[in-house]
């Protein structure tokens, strides 16, 4: 049995998620962004968040000057108890360099993974 190229997408995105718990609903282009639609889990709660990043990013010389912007899809109603172990600055939109992507998922993974202080 073959599996053609969408296949194989699939199976490595599925992999993905099943190795960090991030999943990537959707990516769109809106304007001069490539925006991703993210779902990360984890033992306190699921974080749905957005980040974009200027589509001209992978050409060398901009992508060392790239800057992702984090916008967190928070519901105050239905996220009260995930807020509150959340560092603040997961709660608000921030932006950062994208040398720190790995850096800020390590974050997150932490945040949403670690037993909140009592």
């Amino acid at each position: 049995m073959s599996v053609g190229s969408a296949g194989l997408m699939q199976m490595k995105e599925d992999l993905y998620g099943d190795l960090t718990g991030l999943i990537v609903r959707a990516v769109k282009r809106e304007g001069g962004e490539d925006v991703f639609d993210c779902i990360q889990t984890g033992r306190n709660g699921t974080l749905h968040f957005k980040l974009s990043i200027a589509n001209d990013a992978a050409s060398s010389e901009a992508f060392d000057d790239a800057q992702y912007l984090y916008m967190p899809q928070l519901d105050p109603a239905r996220d009260a108890d995930l807020i509150a172990v959340l560092p603040d600055y997961l709660v608000e939109e921030i932006s950062f360099p994208r040398a720190h992507a790995a850096k800020f998922y390590a974050r997150v993974m932490k945040s949403l993974n670690e037993r909140p202080e009592e």
